[in-house]
């Protein structure tokens, strides 16, 4: 029976669909919600600080203008004034109403939100600064009735608006009794025209972008409305506002509240002006604060979705190509199970474009090389039992050699032949150091190593050729990997110090440095030319082992240690190159002292 399963195409739609469409709409969501709170979050923010600023700017206005209705409490000269009776219009209240208006004009003087003061005593004199006359059309016989209705109100304090032909206000008259306070009476009844300009200019500043303002008086009556500049349709709610502040029991004097007028959703800011009775009311349509984020989110996200549909599309026809390649190798290697035979897929694509064509070409390739196998296996095993032969045949015992090397070592020195003596004696410890199993020795015996080869050295080349180890003892039992410092060593000599003419120096330093031990070869030979410079450091940024030509001969030792030291310490660790050329060159390694790692 065959089995059925679900075919390549479909699992690679399915997980597209999956992988990339479904958390896409999910995380988009979450955006979208989370976004609108945080905006809504920070537009409330905006309105409580545009509130305080409404308040403390009206309320700054208003002090310094009711100040003028406690000017009698402090000056004894106005209070005195305003006690007297006169029947006429005499020189006595000539007198008194110079020291009355006087008295008021110095108060007011600095205050430029001021327009005029009026005074009306208990006997019915009037006293005028006459700063603007304008504003007092009748005002002789309104002031009294509006100063006996300031006592029955919050505050003790009326306040009239004057409103240009324009219906836009232009002046505020606050009218106060004056309070006898020694006698508990009332010396009479004043009454100031205030600027409407500043506390315009106070309510103005509070609205924001797409925002509206309104201001109510303790009726409920709209006496003052403005709209930013960029509001094209004037929002038609302000009766509707009003009614849904009666509707809240709440006493908040400053509080940022939501409306839903006619299906529309507000978000304003409340203040209410003791001073004056007033609410003043700050609010926006929420669709215009959340507009310009709606219209950069849905730009983003129909983008995206093209782009998920291209996507999808195109990976559908790429899919189905690959499906009928995929589909193909599955039918040969099943055809090839079920028979018992090996056999190559055709036709085979010359020219590599897809995985699967590689992967078709892998298997052919495959194939080809069991047939192979199978053919040759034969002659493969005549091949291996030849070789085992040969390797019998070639084997030498090393101990031979090392003893063979001693040996020498004591006949040349029995012969008085020192030289030889020393060389072989020095080659005979180098053949032991090289067959050891471990391959981690300390610093101390890789130094033991170096100078048995620079010893061979020294005397090959007589006196053209010295020698300096600078070694601090706290860096000896450092361990490191076997053959760290003599490849170094014989480049220096072979690379820098043979071909020059003269006498020759080479250094080896060790010494600690922090919790690190640097390790330096330095040598005062040809050094390296830029050219060469640049294919060695090159080279040794490749991961194979390759011999860079360098003066004819081959710098693979460098790059060996490079690497060796990258696989024992890390990547942060390795070879660091300096050279001038004529003047030398110097090989810096810095390693760590205390890692213990095996290799």
């Amino acid at each position: 029976m065959k089995r059925r399963y679900i075919s390549f195409m479909t699992q690679i739609s399915l997980i597209c669909v999956g992988i990339v469409l479904l958390p896409f709409i999910g995380i988009m969501a979450f955006f979208a919600v989370d976004m609108s709170q945080k905006i809504d979050e920070e537009y409330r923010t905006v309105l409580e600080k545009a509130n305080i600023q409404i308040d403390t700017g009206i309320s700054s206005i208003f002090s310094d203008v009711e100040r003028l209705s406690y000017l009698h409490v402090v000056n004894d000269s106005l209070s005195e004034a305003l006690r007297h009776k006169h029947e006429v219009y005499d020189r006595s209240f000539l007198d008194d109403n110079k020291v009355v208006t006087n008295i008021v004009r110095d108060a007011v003087l600095l205050n430029p939100n001021i327009y005029s003061v009026v005074i009306i005593n208990n006997a019915g004199n009037a006293y005028d600064n006459s700063f603007n006359s304008y504003y007092w059309k009748n005002m002789y016989s309104d002031l009294p009735i509006w100063g006996e209705l300031a006592k029955s109100l919050p505050g003790r304090r009326f306040i009239n608006i004057q409103y240009r032909s324009s219906n836009e206000p232009e002046a505020l008259m606050l009218v106060k009794p004056l309070e006898d306070i020694e006698r508990g009476k009332t010396l009479g009844t004043i009454g100031i025209t205030i600027s409407f300009r500043s506390i315009r200019n106070v309510l103005n500043n509070a609205v924001q972008n797409h925002g509206n303002l309104v201001v109510y008086n303790e009726a409920g009556t709209p006496v003052y409305t403005y709209s930013s500049s960029d509001i094209q349709d004037k929002e038609a709610v302000i009766n509707d506002i009003w009614k849904e502040l009666q509707s809240d029991n709440t006493d908040q004097s400053s509080a940022v509240k939501d409306f839903t007028i006619n299906r529309v959703s507000y978000i304003g800011g409340v203040q209410k002006l003791e001073q004056l009775g007033w609410t003043v009311v700050n609010y926006t349509n929420r669709s215009y604060i959340r507009s310009i984020y709606y219209q950069n989110i849905r730009m983003f996200m129909i983008i995206t979705v093209l782009v998920i549909v291209f996507d999808l599309l195109i990976a559908f026809i790429f899919i189905r190509r690959l499906n009928i390649s995929v589909h193909g190798l599955c039918q040969a290697m099943e055809n090839s199970g079920e028979k018992g035979i090996l056999e190559s897929i055709h036709p085979e694509r010359t020219e590599f474009k897809t995985e699967i064509d590689m992967l078709i070409h892998s298997y052919n390739n495959v194939i080809r090389r069991l047939k192979d196998s199978m053919e040759r296996s034969l002659e493969l095993q005549m091949n291996e039992q030849r070789m085992e032969f040969r390797m019998l045949q070639a084997q030498i015992n090393p101990h031979f050699l090392y003893n063979t090397f001693n040996l020498i070592s004591s006949i040349a020195g029995i012969q008085g032949v020192d030289s030889i003596c020393k060389i072989t004696g020095c080659i005979s410890d180098m053949f032991r150091y090289s067959i050891q199993e471990s391959l981690i020795v300390n610093l101390k015996d890789e130094l033991r190593e170096v100078n048995n080869y620079v010893t061979i050295q020294t005397i090959r080349f007589k006196d053209r050729l010295y020698a300096d180890f600078d070694i601090e003892e706290e860096t000896l039992e450092t361990p490191v990997p076997i053959f760290l410092l003599q490849p170094l060593v014989e480049n220096a000599i072979i690379h820098g110090l043979e071909p020059k003419e003269g006498i020759g120096y080479i250094s080896v330093i060790a010494y600690m440095a922090d919790d690190e031990v640097e390790l330096i070869v330095k040598d005062n030979g040809v050094g390296i030319s830029p050219v060469k410079m640049k294919e060695l450091l090159k080279a040794m940024e490749k991961e194979q082992i390759e011999p860079i030509s360098t003066e004819g001969h081959s710098s693979i030792g460098i790059k060996n240690v490079n690497q060796r030291i990258k696989a024992y310490y890390g990547e942060a660790y390795g070879i660091r190159l300096e050279s001038r050329q004529n003047s030398g060159t110097s090989v810096v390694i810095r390693i760590p002292k205390n890692i213990t790692k095996r290799i």
